[in-house]
């Protein structure tokens, strides 16, 4: 079927100026994308507010310093790295991501409220949507899919950050599907599944694995937090599920994703090469490492062939590795800390929802259900995919990440106990 589509395309399109101007229209509602970054409506009025911020809700501060504490002890030794790094100036420009923390304590401090969180989460899931959908007619527009350094992109400009984007809406719409009741089934699941044929033509492989076993992993803890029958009917269909979908796309993704298994691959061999290199940065820097965007310069000391282009070590395809080789090992325990708290944190928030001890009313323990278990589904999704790429360097997806991990701290029962209750 997704032959003939394309077949039909590619008729329809008799030239490459045609097509070429289907894709820039496509592209032309760029814009629109502005809402799955949440950046563009949570960041611009940042730094504006974090005076007001900080003055205004030191019992949030206060409640939240568990996750503040790594977070800025995080950003401290960054600072020091990128100090010592061989080249200062480049590595001080990774300090601009700082103010993308800011998400952690600013989103329960706005979102405070019944609905509010979700309201958010359609308008992502939506212009998801929508990129979906672009990205599916650039490739049956596409006369050749098989140049891996012209994927689609939909509303982004990179096949990465748009996977990755893809793959955090697609998590998120899953955990609100799963408590809409079986009512919804016939709405979100062929919606999920267009996100998903999204993932696979992007041949993003890492963040296809992700996505699935994000997913898988928040059924599996929905199954033993909510107890519903229902659950255990949708996670049979999520393991048949894939099986289906690889063999609806074309044989050259089929292609693509089977090469994952060979390590003597052209396009898998590559990254064994770059961990090995890594490594031996990490050892000869443990401490400090090379400083934050130095790493691709300086592996090119540390590589032992020069079989690909320099270009290919431009970072280490690896977020444990990439953060060990730019901030030491000291760095990578920070970041790890960080990262099990804020998992901690949202699994805390999720059995909180469930407790009887639960103080805001039901409608607010939906959605609270509803924005721990995407938190969950997510750092799982974002963690697997980022053994195989450095998700956490693309400013867009940490963007996103860090919106759907933070927003759980809205219900924290942390927040609780310190007399912070979400306005009715």
């Amino acid at each position: 079927m997704l032959k003939q589509i394309q077949a039909y395309f590619q008729t329809t399109f008799r030239n490459n100026a045609e097509r070429t101007a289907f894709i820039g229209l496509a592209g032309s509602v760029s814009l629109v994308m502005a809402s799955i970054a949440v950046s563009q409506i949570l960041l611009a009025p940042t730094l504006i507010a974090a005076a007001w911020i900080i003055s205004y809700s030191r019992k949030l501060f206060s409640s939240m310093k568990w996750i503040l504490l790594p977070l800025i002890i995080f950003c401290i030794w960054i600072t020091v790295t990128a100090l010592l790094a061989p080249n200062v100036m480049l590595a001080l420009t990774f300090t601009k991501k700082f103010y993308l923390f800011l998400l952690v304590p600013l989103v329960p401090l706005i979102v405070r409220g019944p609905n509010r969180i979700l309201w958010i989460y359609k308008a992502i899931i939506v212009v998801a949507l929508l990129s979906s959908f672009v990205g599916i007619g650039q490739y049956l527009a596409k006369p050749d899919n098989t140049n891996l350094m012209d994927r689609i992109t939909g509303f982004m400009g990179h096949w990465m950050t748009y996977a990755g984007l893809l793959m955090l809406a697609l998590v998120s719409l899953v955990a609100y599907g799963l408590r809409a009741g079986w009512k919804w089934l016939f709405l979100w699941v062929p919606l999920a599944s267009t996100m998903a044929l999204a993932i696979l033509l992007s041949q993003t492989r890492s963040v296809a694995m992700g996505a699935y076993l994000g997913v898988v992993i928040m059924l599996v803890a929905a199954l033993f937090l909510e107890r519903k029958r229902r659950f255990i009917v949708l996670l049979i269909c999520i393991i048949i599920f894939p099986v289906i979908l690889y063999f609806a796309v074309p044989a050259s993704i089929q292609k693509r994703f089977r090469s994952g298994l060979d390590l003597n691959d052209p396009n898998t061999r590559p990254r064994l090469i770059i961990y090995d290199t890594s490594l031996r940065m990490i050892r000869d820097n443990p401490w400090f490492g090379v400083g934050p965007k130095n790493a691709g310069i300086e592996a090119l000391k540390y590589r032992n062939e020069h079989e690909y282009p320099d270009w290919a070590y431009q970072h280490m395809h690896n977020n444990i590795l990439q953060i060990a080789s730019e901030t030491g090992i000291p760095g990578l325990a920070i970041w790890l800390w960080l990262m099990i708290r804020l998992a901690w944190d949202a699994l805390r928030t999720y059995r909180f929802a469930g407790s009887s001890a639960f103080p805001y009313g039901e409608e607010a323990r939906w959605e609270a259900t509803i924005i721990s278990s995407a938190a969950l589904g997510s750092w799982a999704a974002l963690v697997i995919a980022g053994l195989l790429e450095y998700n956490f360097g693309d400013s867009e997806v940490l963007t996103l990440f860090l919106f759907v991990m933070s927003a759980p701290y809205a219900y924290s029962p942390v927040n609780v106990s310190k007399d912070f209750i979400p306005d009715s």
